[in-house]
């Protein structure tokens, strides 16, 4: 009976850290994901923006990273114009948290794009 018991616990305990460890998967995965839809925008405004410069460039990319709930500044993002370039970079703070033990765990995600049309 005991027996059964602690075996029943063991199980319990293994099925827990499985699904704490695949949810945590996810959500690195779910993060992933962002950041590759996050460069892709980028580039996209960087595209269409190209001609103007870099205030309005700066202006569009920071609405787009809060549309994705990147809150950045001005001055956290440097755009570099050239001739037929445009240049941009940044980085952010993003991070996955494990539920029932409340442990975060941050990644430092950076950005680095150019642009420049054919």
């Amino acid at each position: 009976m005991v027996d059964k018991i602690f075996g029943l616990i063991k199980l319990t305990i293994f099925i827990l850290i499985v699904g704490l460890l695949g949810y945590s998967g996810w959500q690195y995965m779910v993060m992933e994901i962002k950041n590759y839809q996050i460069k892709e925008e980028i580039t996209r405004v960087l595209y269409g923006e190209i001609r103007n410069d870099e205030y309005i460039v700066k202006e569009k990319v920071l609405e787009k990273l809060n549309k994705k709930g990147v809150n950045l500044t001005y001055d956290d993002l440097n755009v570099v114009k050239e001739e037929y370039s445009c240049h941009i970079e940044f980085t952010y703070i993003d991070s996955i948290t494990i539920p029932i033990i409340k442990k975060s765990f941050y990644f430092e995600k950076e950005i680095n794009t150019t642009v420049t049309p054919q």
